[in-house]
């Protein structure tokens, strides 16, 4: 066969068409419940608090962390004072129990 068949025959195959369809879409989660009796300012209301209230625990957040900070820098000088007394006595021939 001559390349000219071989392309006469491709043409004559009829290639299937590939419909791609797109994927349903599923929600995470359920709609909320829509209550008509609640205004704009009400639900501003609410965020102003919520806000008030992350600020404030993460004030606190911080404030903890710091505490952390500063007895952690504790301890590691107390060992450190630990290991030069622990090096003195050794010298006086005290053994410690």
């Amino acid at each position: 066969m001559t390349e000219a068949a071989f392309e006469e025959a491709e043409q004559k195959i009829e290639k299937p068409k590939t419909k791609t369809k797109a994927p349903k879409k599923v929600p995470l989660t359920q709609p909320a419940p829509v209550d008509s009796t609640v205004t704009v300012e009400q639900v501003q209301a609410q965020l102003n608090y919520a806000q008030k209230i992350i600020t404030i625990l993460q004030q606190k957040v911080n404030e903890a962390n710091g505490v952390i900070v500063q007895l952690e820098a504790r301890v590691q000088i107390a060992q450190e004072d630990k290991e030069n007394i622990l090096k003195q006595v050794e010298v006086m021939g005290i053994t410690p129990q």
